[in-house]
C-alpha cells in the first residue's frame, strides 16, 4: 500500500513538473534567446558607440543579435527602416528634417554624436582661396540633401556670401575626394573619413573650414512608430547596450579612438581639440527639435521636397525611452 501511494505521488510530481515547463518555456526562452536588431547605419566617425558596443560585446551582453548594415547617406538608412529592411536607422538631423518634410512617419529615439568639427568645407589654396570670402565663384561640391549640403549654405549666410555668387556641384560623396583633387572643383562639404581623406590627398594645398561658431552635426537614431509602440524591450535593450560604450569611450579614450579608427576608416582623436571635440554621449535634446524644424523649412524654401501640410515635430521625438535610462541626456518636454 505504501509502494502504491509512493508511485502515485512520483506520477503526480512528474506531471506536474511536465505541466509547469510546458506552461512557462515560451516565457523561458524568449528571455534567453536572443533580440534581433538591424541597425543600418554609415561606417563614419558618427557612428562610434555602435562600433564599441559591437566590438566590446556590449549588444551580447544586453541580450541583443545586432546586424549591422551599410549605408552610404543617412537618407538611405532611413529609407531602408520605411520599408522594412531594417530595425533601426541612424542619420543626421538633415535626413530627418527630409523625411518628415516628405510627410513620412518616424520617431527619433536618441542622439548619439555630436560635433562641429566633423564636417567642414575644404578648399584648394592655389584657387586662390584662404579665407570664406574667396569662395565667391568658386565651384563646390556637396552631397545634395545632406547634413553638409545644409552646413554649407549655413556658412555661406553666416559669411554673408550669397547662394547664388557660388556654384554648388551635386555629387556623390565617393567622387569628392576625386573631383576635388584633380581639380574638377574649387572646393567641397563633406564629412569624415572624407574630409580628413581630401585634406591628406591635398596636403598643404588644403584649407579647411569649420562651422564651429553656428552649426553642429548629430547623428540620430531612428525608428518606425510600430516598431517602437510594439519592440520597446529591444528598444530599451539597445539604449542601454550604449550607455555602457559611452561610458566606456569617456573611461577609454584612446581604446575607443582606435576602435572607431579601425571600424570607420578615419582616426577620431586628433579632432578632440580644445575647440570643439566629437562627443559620444546619448542626449535627446530640445535644441535638435528647434534645428529639425529650421530644416524642414529649409527643404521647403530650397524646392529640395514638394511643398505640403509642415509636420508635428514634436510628435517625430520620442525621449521617454531615453528618459528612463539617463534623465540627464533629455531635454525635450513632452
Amino acid at each position: 500500500m505504501h509502494r502504491k501511494r509512493l508511485t502515485y505521488l512520483f506520477a503526480l510530481l512528474g506531471i506536474g513538473t511536465a505541466l509547469a515547463f510546458f506552461l512557462y518555456r515560451p516565457h523561458w526562452q524568449s528571455h534567453t534567446s536572443p533580440f534581433p536588431i538591424a541597425i543600418s547605419r554609415m561606417d563614419v566617425p558618427h557612428s562610434g558607440l555602435l562600433h564599441i558596443a559591437e566590438a566590446k560585446g556590449f549588444f551580447t551582453e544586453e541580450g541583443l543579435a545586432a546586424i549591422m548594415r551599410t549605408s552610404s547617406t543617412g537618407y538611405e538608412a532611413i529609407q531602408e527602416l520605411l520599408r522594412g529592411e531594417t530595425d533601426v536607422g541612424v542619420a543626421a538631423e538633415t535626413p530627418i528634417a527630409k523625411t518628415l518634410a516628405e510627410g513620412k512617419q518616424i520617431k527619433v529615439i536618441a542622439t548619439i554624436f555630436t560635433s562641429s568639427m566633423n564636417v567642414g568645407i575644404v578648399a584648394r589654396k592655389d584657387r586662390g582661396i584662404t579665407e570664406p570670402q574667396d569662395l565667391k565663384g568658386k565651384r563646390i561640391g556637396v552631397v545634395f540633401g545632406t547634413a553638409t549640403h545644409y552646413m554649407l549654405e549655413t556658412f555661406l549666410a553666416f559669411h554673408r556670401i550669397p547662394v547664388d555668387a557660388v556654384t554648388i556641384v551635386a555629387t556623390k560623396p565617393e567622387a569628392l575626394e576625386a573631383d576635388l583633387t584633380s581639380g574638377e572643383l574649387d572646393a567641397a562639404a563633406t564629412w569624415n573619413p572624407h574630409l580628413t581623406q581630401v585634406q591628406q590627398q591635398l596636403g598643404g594645398n588644403a584649407q579647411t573650414f569649420y562651422p564651429d561658431k553656428f552649426y553642429a552635426e548629430t547623428y540620430n537614431l531612428v525608428v518606425r512608430p510600430d516598431y517602437l509602440s510594439k519592440k520597446r524591450e529591444t528598444v530599451d535593450r539597445l539604449l542601454r547596450a550604449l550607455l555602457k560604450a559611452e561610458s566606456f569611450a569617456s573611461s577609454h579614450p584612446n581604446e575607443a579612438n582606435r576602435i572607431i579608427a579601425s571600424a570607420s576608416g578615419a582616426d577620431p582623436s586628433p579632432q578632440r581639440g580644445s575647440r570643439e571635440p566629437l562627443t559620444y554621449e546619448l542626449s535627446l535634446k530640445q535644441s535638435l527639435l528647434l534645428a529639425t524644424e529650421n530644416e524642414v523649412n529649409w527643404h521647403f524654401r530650397r524646392g529640395l521636397v514638394q511643398e505640403g501640410p509642415f509636420p508635428d515635430i514634436l510628435n517625430a521625438f520620442a525621449p521617454e525611452p531615453l528618459r528612463a535610462l539617463k534623465p540627464s541626456g533629455v531635454s525635450i518636454l513632452k
